[in-house]
């Protein structure tokens, strides 16, 4: 089905070593943030059934979440290590993994500057930071770390270093990257110190040494021990690449048996979670060098498929990869590989939903943070389902039905399967979105479903076919503007653009400030056309970005290219090849060879307002229910399957 299955995968699972550490494959489950800890900082059996999915898996190591080193700055809902309490949680995820043949390292963390992106900080907590400087412009308290102070933050981590040897783990990692307190010291944007810890490289990366020191101290030569830093900082005055070489090697020689290597400021850049515009393997480059001064190994993170991780590996460019986001949309993933597997894999299309701070999920995992809810129980009396739409929620339902024992037939009005995902799936940057289809056919066609394709389901078919069921996914349609001159020819729908429908003037207005009209807007620009982007509210949607990486990709694109943006404006009337806005009291006329409209969608839900007296059982899923995002809509579908 795919051209994956041409792949040689083999050498991801050789065994390796980190220092005395014995590894049985090169695939490393990245320290990724959950929320899954209680609000004191102990394990929970949420996060139980979470790391027991990706121990299923067959990785090599996993490492934790961070974990907080203090009571002061814990990080809500983390994991905390900073008192004898919180071992037995700590000891009982460490034995749980181990029961699956998976080594595990304990990450840990003083959050520093990490804590701006919290909405409200508890009373009396600051923000630790090495200085502060004109980019700090979250409204916290920040706190300046004094030099006095360094060796007291050095001996919490030893102290929760000797706790993680406690509990059985492998290995322990320092987290100094990302923007936590120890990253901030390392990075110039961040510290901008005239005392010993402040300056050149040596000086910055100090404190961090010091840490290692401490933690060496206490736990022994012997105890494997990794150390994970940005291989960019991706904002403006940041580390450059031969500052991090030169970083890895001060580290590396401090004590720590390998050099991890993720990017980004959190609560700036785009690195952290590259998102689906970002190009694959971004810290390539970077790791490749720290490769050539080290004689131990390197592990490398950021957006890297099996098929990169594999030429990585080949090519002596790191020793072990660290896939994060792929684990969360299918834990099985390695298992898979080393089976031959490949189609039936759950590739990663890092849309990023699973960062999402309103909706935490996974577009093509509806299980993430829910694995409670798996397996999926067997139906107790199988049943004749007509699943209606075959968007991304009526595909997951259908298959996750037939899963069950259902009997289900799917019914799609257009000529092929996707919906409102298939078309997002055309713009350049979002190819890899058809990972995600192609997987959801190929779980179709495993599994017998009888797809119907050009079929608008009526109430006439309904009856004839008599179901037992309805599943109405008939998802949503653009929305229009109630506006004067609408009707015009040269006023035409995003989609329409997107799909190749229609061909865009030079001159465009994109109407809508949410992702869609800015991603269209950049899109455009790309393409040489003179683009202006107006709102009607702030950019990234009526509350502002839920997702924040990806809105400030697209806003680095659009500022890059020169576009014309105007928020918070009134859209007056469509005239010939003008659009009539409002600004500040201003009337503005808009030159226009195409307005294209990119303000949302509508659902469309008639069905199932048609045949409820007719049949028992009717159900609404996805987009005809409430318009969201596509983790919602394969959540939506997972929850509706496992009641019916």
């Amino acid at each position: 089905m795919s051209n994956f299955s041409r792949q040689d995968y083999s050498e991801l699972f050789r065994p390796g070593s980190i220092g005395r550490l014995n590894l049985k494959n090169r695939l490393i489950m990245a320290p990724m943030g959950n929320a899954l800890a209680d609000d004191k900082g102990y394990v929970t059996e949420a996060m139980l059934d979470y790391y027991r999915e990706r121990a299923r898996g067959g990785v090599g190591l996993i490492i934790t979440q961070f974990v907080s080193i203090n009571y002061e700055d814990m990080m809500p809902y983390s994991l905390a290590l900073y008192d004898d309490s919180h071992m037995p949680g700590i000891k009982r995820l460490v034995q749980m993994i181990h029961e699956y043949d998976v080594k595990v390292s304990v990450q840990l963390m003083h959050p520093g500057m990490l804590l701006v992106l919290l909405p409200s900080l508890p009373e009396g907590m600051t923000v630790k930071v090495p200085a502060v400087t004109p980019m700090m412009t979250a409204d916290k308290p920040y706190q300046v770390i004094e030099a006095a102070a360094i060796e007291q933050y050095a001996e919490e981590f030893a102290a929760a270093a000797h706790r993680v040897v406690e509990t059985g783990a492998d290995a322990v990692e320092i987290h100094a990257c990302h923007g936590c307190l120890l990253s901030t010291f390392l990075s110039p944007a961040t510290n901008r110190r005239v005392d010993e810890y402040g300056g050149s490289v040596e000086n910055r990366a100090r404190f961090t040494q010091r840490v290692i020191a401490a933690v060496r101290q206490r736990i022994g030569r012997e105890f494997p021990l990794t150390v994970r830093i940005n291989g960019s900082d991706d904002v403006p005055g940041g580390v450059t690449s031969d500052e991090v070489v030169e970083q890895a090697v001060i580290l590396n020689s401090a004590g720590a048996d390998a050099i991890s290597v993720s990017s980004g400021l959190e609560y700036w850049s785009t690195l952290m979670a590259p998102p689906y515009s970002a190009p694959e393997g971004t810290n390539v480059p970077v790791t490749e060098k720290i490769k050539d001064r080290l004689a131990t190994p390197v592990i490398i993170a950021g957006k890297i498929s099996p098929e990169l991780a594999v030429r990585i590996l080949r090519e002596h460019k790191a020793d072990f990869t660290a896939l994060g986001r792929p684990l969360l949309a299918d834990p099985q993933l390695p298992n898979k590989l080393r089976n031959g597997r490949i189609d039936d894999i759950r590739r990663c299309v890092y849309c990023n939903n699973c960062l999402r701070s309103l909706w935490r999920s996974c577009s093509v995992n509806p299980f993430l943070y829910r694995e409670d809810m798996l397996p999926l129980a067997p139906a107790t009396v199988p049943r004749k389902v007509m699943v209606a739409g075959g968007g991304v929620a009526g595909m997951q339902a259908a298959i996750l039905l037939a899963e069950r024992g259902h009997q289900v037939s799917l019914y799609e009005k257009e000529s092929e399967l996707g919906g409102q995902w298939r078309i997002a799936s055309n713009m350049p940057e979002k190819r890899t979105y058809r990972h995600f289809t192609d997987y959801l056919k190929h779980r179709l066609e495993q599994l017998g479903i009888p797809v119907n394709l050009g079929v608008e389901v009526t109430r006439e078919q309904v009856l004839k076919a008599k179901p037992d069921a309805v599943v109405v996914a008939t998802g949503a349609i653009p929305q229009e503007l109630n506006v004067p001159g609408l009707r015009r020819n040269h006023v035409v729908q995003a989609n329409d653009i997107i799909q190749g429908k229609v061909q865009a003037a030079d001159q465009v207005v994109v109407i809508g400030g949410n992702m869609l009209g800015m991603e269209l807007t950049a899109l455009l620009a790309e393409e040489g056309k003179k683009v202006i982007l107006v709102s009607r509210g702030r950019l990234g949607g009526r509350k502002g970005p839920d997702d924040k990486i990806a809105f400030r990709a697209l806003m680095r694109k659009l500022v890059d290219g020169g576009v014309p943006i105007y928020p918070n404006v009134k859209i007056l009337e469509v005239a010939p090849q003008k659009l009539i806005i409002e600004m500040n009291t201003e009337i503005i006329a808009l030159p226009a060879g195409t307005i294209a409209l990119a303000i949302g969608v509508e659902p469309v839900y008639q069905l199932a307002d048609e045949i409820t007296r007719d049949i028992a059982e009717v159900y609404t899923v996805g987009d005809c229910v409430m318009p969201g995002n596509a983790a919602q809509a394969t959540f939506s579908a997972a929850r509706l399957a496992a009641e019916i």
